[in-house]
Formats: structure tokens, C-alpha cells, sequence
């Protein structure tokens, strides 16, 4: 059964994620467009087509996502997986090659909202076609209903926004060349708002797109990153998010309606974790406080945090909210935390304005 409305909601069935067990990673245009603002402008313009991660790293984010799924499964709630990917599968589209990624961070490429499975139009090349490894699971969940694909676009280097995602954009007259990429983790779903995050020509043609699946749904565009939201701002239940300290700003961005909600900031980064060896090239494609407001609720109650996010565990603790710790670190070098490598299929929650 397909149905998620919320963030917050009982969990009754989610995905969890399988890193790639590969040590060679690309890094096309498309990869350093995605994660510019991560990478820098040094690194962004430094001309590498490939990285590697040590397979000491990628064997101890393989254990830990496990160790995710066990510790999510002893809650009761119903864990898939995606088919892993233990070898280099090559492919060519009419516009570009590639290889396939693993479904290692599940929240990017769907947006389960309502009954509905939607797998959203990448930006990054190599995840063309990284769904494929959650068909068995999608087939299972949804019986073959209420299941969508996005088109297949070009991605050339034409038909993808390369400026900066701070800088302003007239979505009203966007120019035809642009094709829709958008990732499910840019929506934060609550009842019948969903808030989305939009800096680009392609995110906001993905956005429209999307939108058109939901006419009763009311959408409200921030322009607060450069792509994901739920490295910013988290729903952990009607009246309170969990908010990255970055972004203080973000309540007078939000509509009217939640601006007497109760915002909670962390003060703590993650810990520092050495990695040096771990990776060739000095690369992160995430930060450590995004990663640490990156948890996943098990209900309205009941938050999975990082065991090292000590910030986060501290705010969610004086505001009377159980944590379940896991361990999953180098989020930096994966772009992933808890809620990017999960995606829930099954919560109990309505439908409703809050």
C-alpha cells in the first residue's frame, strides 16, 4: 500500500538505501552543476572526470545503512531494499554516456506523496537510470497503480541551467531549450501544503510537472538552496520544525500559516570524523549540519537521529521528542543523511491542512 501525506505520520513501511560498492565515482557537468555550491568554485571549475572513494569508507556506509534498516525494522515498521549494484554497467543514451549509480540516497529520484509513486526527472547523469533497482520494490508496494515515471530527458549542456542558484531567474519566460530536473527531496510534504525548494530553469519545470499530479494541493515555492530542502528545514509534527541555524531566516520565507509555529535550532555541529585517505580528491557534496538535521520520524513522538548529531539530540530532547540513535556518518562525502537514504512508502496520516 502506497499513502503519505506527512513527514511526521506513523511509518509503517519505508525504503532503505544500498551505497554503491564501487570505488570510482564520476563527475560529468552535470554532477558538478548539482553540487556546485558544495563543491565550491575551485573544485567546481577543477577539470576531473572521475573520483574515488576507499572501499573501507563505502563497506562502512554499507554497515551502517543496515544497521539503519535493522534498527527500523525492531520499530515495527516494514523495510524494503533496493537491489544492490556491485559492478560498472555502462549505458548510452542518443545524448551522452554513462554508468549507473546505486539507489544509495532513495529520497532524491521519488516523490511518494498521496497513492502516489513518482519518480522525478534527474539532474546528474549517471542516475538516468537508478530507479531501476527499486522496481521490484515499487511493483510490490503499489500493485502496478499510481505509479509514474518522469521523461526521459537530454541533458546536454544546453538544456541544463549552469547559472549560479543564487542568482534571479524569470520562471514566467523560461527559454525552451531548458528540460524539467527536480529531486523528490526538495518537497516537504505536510497535509495539503507541500513547500518546495526552486533555484533553476530545470527544477522549476519539474516543479510544474509534479504539481500538475496534485490540483487540490497547495504548493508554496521557497528559494532558499541550491537544491534539496531537508537539509534546511524538517516538519517533526503540525506546529514545529526543525530548522538548520543557516537558515534563521527561513520562518519569514514560509506562508503566513506557519509563522507562529515553534522553530527549533540545533547549536552543535556533527562531530569532525577523519577521512583523510578516503576519498583522491578533497571532495564533499554535503554539509555536516545539513546532515544533522536530516532525521527521519517514526511518529509524531519519535525521531531517528545520527548518534553524533549532538546539536540535534540536545534541542529535540528539551522539547519532549523520544530519539532512536543510529550511526551513519560521512553523509559529506555520500550527500546523504538519515532522511536522504530513506523513503517512506506507507504512513498513517490524512490528507488534511494544518
Amino acid at each position: 500500500m502506497i499513502n503519505s501525506n506527512t513527514s511526521f505520520g506513523k511509518l509503517k513501511q519505508v525504503v532503505v538505501g544500498r551505497e554503491l560498492q564501487l570505488e570510482k565515482r564520476l563527475s560529468d557537468i552535470t554532477f558538478k552543476q548539482f553540487y556546485r555550491e558544495a563543491l565550491d568554485e575551485k573544485i567546481y571549475e577543477t577539470p576531473f572526470d572521475e573520483y574515488h572513494v576507499s572501499m573501507e569508507l563505502i563497506d562502512q556506509r554499507n554497515e551502517q545503512l543496515n544497521d539503519l534498516a535493522n534498527t527500523l525494522s525492531s520499530l515495527g515498521v516494514t523495510v524494503h531494499r533496493p537491489d544492490p549494484l556491485t559492478k560498472i554497467v555502462p549505458f548510452t543514451t542518443p545524448s551522452f554516456k554513462s554508468e549507473v549509480s546505486s539507489a544509495s540516497n532513495v529520497r532524491d529520484l521519488t516523490l511518494v506523496y498521496q497513492n502516489k509513486i513518482i519518480e522525478t526527472p534527474t539532474f546528474v547523469r549517471n542516475r538516468y537510470y537508478e530507479n531501476t533497482l527499486l522496481y521490484d520494490v515499487y511493483n510490490k508496494t503499489s500493485g502496478g497503480k499510481n505509479w509514474f515515471r518522469a521523461p526521459l530527458t537530454e541533458l546536454t549542456e544546453d538544456t541544463i541551467d549552469l547559472g549560479h542558484w543564487g542568482d534571479t531567474r524569470d520562471y514566467t519566460n523560461i527559454p525552451n531549450n531548458y528540460v524539467m530536473a527536480i529531486d523528490g527531496a526538495q518537497f516537504l510534504r505536510i497535509g495539503k501544503d507541500v513547500i518546495v525548494n526552486i533555484n533553476s530553469y530545470n527544477q522549476w519545470l519539474g516543479y510544474e510537472w509534479i504539481k500538475s499530479f496534485f490540483p487540490d494541493t497547495s504548493f508554496h515555492v521557497l528559494h532558499v538552496a541550491d537544491n534539496h530542502i531537508d537539509g534546511c528545514i524538517v516538519c517533526l509534527k503540525p506546529g514545529v520544525f526543525l530548522v538548520d541555524p543557516k537558515y534563521s531566516n527561513i520562518r519569514d520565507l514560509l506562508p503566513s500559516k506557519f509563522r507562529n509555529w515553534t522553530y527549533l535550532y540545533p547549536k552543535d555541529l556533527t562531530a569532525n570524523i577523519d577521512v583523510t585517505g578516503m576519498t583522491d580528491i578533497d571532495i564533499r557534496l554535503a554539509s555536516s549540519r545539513g546532515m544533522d538535521v536530516n532525521v527521519l520520524s517514526i511518529d509524531e513522538n519519535t525521531v531517528v537521529v545520527n548518534k553524533r548529531a549532538y546539536g540535534v539530540k540536545e534541542v529535540l530532547e528539551k522539547n519532549g521528542f523520544d530519539i532512536v540513535e543510529v550511526e551513519l556518518d560521512h553523509g559529506e562525502i555520500f550527500a546523504g543523511g538519515i532522511h536522504c537514504s530513506t523513503l517512506d512508502l506507507e504512513r498513517e496520516d490524512e490528507y488534511l491542512y494544518y
